[in-house]
């Protein structure tokens, strides 16, 4: 038997297949025959191509050769091919190939990895098994996405969520090597996003490295109860998160009829502390509540079980409460007098204490640094100072390529936000879509549901939903109508009421009109309708009478318009003034105003129904300010913050001079009191804060000039017209030219590796030696030599990988590719 090893030895000391110095598994090179063998066997490789061979490219062989024996522990294969004696077509042809390794299943390519990235053997066993695990591991950008994994879950199977601060880092291989096992039994959540991390309410949740959870979705039922989460507390290693689930395994609380030196649990192979609480037959349900409440606690921590108390020695006294096996293996129970399970806890957590732990200092430093910075938008920002909350969103249903063409047939109307986790300000406006579906929960004929376009790309291109978050409403028989408002909760309420009602509402009856005029006819839309409108016409008039038709389907979810086609058409005429076909006007509380047009067309009408839409001197304000700003028309403002005798009496002269020839200006105040914003804009425009009421105009169209109404004239009627006749003849100098700026990021880009280097020392850092510099200016020579016909082989080969998650469109327009890969790599 010996001299059969030592000839096994020889045979493999002379194939190369060992270093002697070393011990370590040398990496296998292979030809293009091996090459294509190793594709066709089925299972998955790691191939790097090499030509020159640099001191980068020594130094990423050397961690490739150390890695090759854990990945092949996995069934994954790994080579290289020297291309200098090898010529494999599409590979060996291009240069830019040599500086990525490649990822296969079979003969199909998975994903390539630029070199950089796989800098060290954790590195390369972390990204490797991520890609191959996709189907076990789902990455989660925001905690909407974590919610909806919970919910699919819930009652099926438990989900582990991990926390790393970057993909490749040990405890990134921790949990993927632990997938790897585990990956069929518990559904694995992945996350490198700070946002995720601050909704698991951790202190300091800004500081930690890398942490776990896991959720308990399992005994589950009940679709609003939430999961259970229990946090794990020690270094994420992959022996150490084996133990953790091997407790987890174990019963919550353990019941035995043997006394406590009798007992043996995995807590005690496991080696840490075990509680042992005594019952008797008349305290047992009340002491199995306290004992489940206290192993929810300790869970992770220390074993508990439950032992009659008639199975204690003589020697324990009757006043004993709480029995303690202390970690590490000893087998001595200390019999204590505890009276609450908070005592038990500081006990258990005191022990721990003096446990020294196998953290690596690293870890310690990385926990002082923070990672919070400036965003380089203002909008990401903003949300990025607020408190991130996790949204109840189980009112709004997550659609899928699937079940989003079943939806639109569920009920008469279907809302469907389109976002994506990652986007700033789609979350934000998540937040108001969950409010909006909130309110409006109790109608029958109404779903709110959702898609997120970086899970389900093809839906939300198929949709036309291009520019993110978009809503859309879906009502049977009719054209679907996207939302074109503002990003808030109000805005969306009342486009989705009046996009309900049936656009124009038959009127058969005069009485009908006026009660359609005054409001009175829908009471439930009175809030949401500021404008109502009512086309007259004659039975004969059947083109005016589409063209208002056509009119009232393209102003869907803005106005409800009323149509009345009828014989009484004299009294109407009459009653408004107008003869048909007209339009009458009425605002909630005011008289009615007939408009008669000299031209019935679609256009014409829309133009005319959008125009009455507006005030004619209306309060300015964050919402409204869209409606009325019109770049051709310079804007006339009142900036008033107060309701005293001058402030009101200056708004009358103004409103009195909007009924005036003044269709040229948009005339509109603002109240510093409620639009806070103003009192930068006035700043803005003039440099300075003046006194209130000031009268500011602004001539958008020709030079951005700003003109100030003199401080030392009253505001009335004539003054301001004089005032503007001189600003139009070029009499008054403008006070101010507004100067272009430019929209641009606040700070210079983050340095990342150098924040990673902090954490870790020398972590990211580039580690190719000065000498290199040599070679790599060399080799950048030699690729400026090759010719377009490298372009060519790169782009076959990119057509076989994921591209790299980009902006939207890309992702919109992304191919179906057969084997699924990790975008967020």
């Amino acid at each position: 038997m010996a001299q059969r090893h030592y000839h096994l030895y020889l045979i493999l000391l002379c194939t190369g297949q060992f270093s002697v110095v070393d011990g370590t598994k040398l990496l296998p090179s292979a030809n293009q025959q091996h090459f294509v063998n190793i594709l066709q066997s089925g299972k998955p490789s790691l191939i790097y191509f090499k030509r020159i061979t640099n001191p980068s490219v020594s130094l990423f062989l050397q961690q490739l050769e150390l890695s090759s024996e854990s990945l092949e522990e996995y069934g994954i294969a790994v080579a290289q091919v020297d291309c200098s004696t090898e010529n494999v077509p599409k590979y060996c042809e291009n240069n830019l190939v040599l500086k990525e390794a490649y990822l296969f299943r079979g003969n199909i390519l998975l994903r390539s990895f630029a070199v950089d990235t796989l800098f060290d053997v954790d590195a390369i066993v972390a990204n490797v098994l991520f890609v191959l695990l996709f189907n076990e591991i789902k990455y989660v950008s925001s905690s909407v996405e974590l919610h909806d994994i919970e919910n699919e879950m819930k009652g099926r199977g438990d989900v582990i969520v991990t926390f790393v601060r970057a993909i490749g880092v040990p405890e990134h291989r921790a949990i993927m090597e632990t997938a790897f096992v585990y990956g069929a039994k518990y559904q694995f959540v992945l996350t490198t996003e700070q946002s995720v991390l601050e909704d698991l309410e951790l202190e300091d949740s800004d500081k930690l490295s890398a942490r776990l959870w896991f959720c308990h979705c399992k005994m589950v039922l009940g679709r609003t109860q939430p999961c259970k989460r229990s946090l794990f507390e020690q270094p994420l290693t992959t022996v150490n998160i084996h133990s953790y689930l091997k407790v987890l395994e174990a019963p919550l609380v353990i019941e035995l009829s043997v006394g406590p030196e009798e007992v043996s649990t995995v807590h005690m192979q496991l080696k840490m502390p075990v509680v042992f609480l005594f019952t008797q037959r008349e305290t047992y349900e009340q002491d199995r509540q306290t004992a489940e409440s206290l192993a929810w606690q300790l869970l992770g921590k220390a074993g508990v079980v439950l032992v009659p108390r008639a199975q204690l020695q003589s020697r324990v006294a009757d006043d004993v409460t709480v029995g303690l096996r202390p970690a590490g293996g000893d087998s001595t129970i200390s019999y204590l007098v505890i009276t609450s399970i908070e005592e038990i806890i500081a006990l258990i957590i005191s022990e721990g204490k003096d446990i020294p732990t196998t953290q690596n200092d690293n870890e310690e430093e990385s926990e002082e640094l923070d990672f919070r910075g400036v965003q380089d938008d203002e909008v990401a920002e903003t949300i990025y100072q607020n408190t991130w909350s996790e949204l109840d969103v189980d009112l709004i249903l997550a659609l899928t390529d699937k079940s989003f063409p079943r939806s639109l047939l569920a009920t008469s109307h279907v809302v469907v936000l389109f976002y994506t986790a990652w986007d700033a300000v789609s979350m934000v406006f998540l937040q108001s879509y969950v409010e909006v579906s909130t309110r409006l929960a109790d109608l029958k004929d109404l779903l709110m549901a959702r898609v997120n376009c970086g899970d389900w790309p093809e839906v939300c291109s198929t949709e036309n939903a291009t520019q993110l978050p978009a809503v859309k409403l879906y009502s049977l028989g009719k054209y679907p109508l996207f939302y074109t408002g503002m990003l808030g909760a109000q805005s969306l309420l009342e486009f989705i009421m009046l996009s309900r009602i049936v656009n124009p509402v038959r009127l058969t009856t005069t009485e009908d009109v006026e009660a359609f005029l005054n409001g009175e006819s829908q009471d439930d839309l009175k809030s949401y309708q500021h404008l109502s409108v009512v086309g007259l016409f004659n039975p004969e008039m059947e083109k005016e009478i589409d063209a208002f038709t056509k009119a009232a389907n393209s102003l869907r979810g803005t106005v409800i318009p009323g149509s009345y086609v009828g014989n009484d058409n004299p009294y109407l005429s009459q009653r408004f003034g107008v003869a048909p076909p007209a339009l009458v006007f009425a605002r909630q509380e005011k008289s009615h105003l007939g408009v008669q047009l000299e031209e019935f067309n679609t256009d014409i009408v829309v133009s005319a129904i959008r125009s009455s839409m507006l005030e004619k001197f209306p309060e300015l304000t964050v919402e409204n300010l869209p409606f009325y700003f019109q770049p051709l028309k310079p804007l006339l403002i009142l900036f008033i913050d107060n309701d005293d005798s001058i402030t009101m009496k200056t708004k009358e002269e103004l409103a009195e001079l909007t009924k005036l020839s003044m269709q040229i200006y948009i005339t509109c105040w603002i109240d510093l009191r409620k639009t806070q914003v103003g009192k930068e804009i006035l700043q803005i425009y003039l440099n300075y804060l003046p006194q209130l009421p000031a009268l500011i105009l602004v001539k958008l169209s020709s030079g951005s000039h700003v003109f100030a109404f003199p401080e030392d004239q009253f505001i009335s009627r004539g003054n301001v017209l004089s005032w503007l006749k001189k600003v139009q003849l070029g009499l008054e100098q403008p006070n101010n030219v507004l100067q272009d700026k430019k929209w641009t990021p606040p700070h210079a880009a983050y340095d990342f590796l150098a924040m990673m280097d902090a954490v870790r020392p020398g972590f990211a850092k580039q580690r190719t030696p000065d000498s290199a510099k040599r070679d790599g200016a060399n080799e950048g020579e030699g690729e400026a030599e090759v010719t377009s016909g490298v372009d060519e082989a790169k782009d076959r080969i990119e057509s076989a990988a994921e591209p790299e998650r980009g902006t939207l469109p890309e992702t919109l327009n992304r191919p179906t590719v057969q084997d699924k890969v990790h975008s967020e790599l």
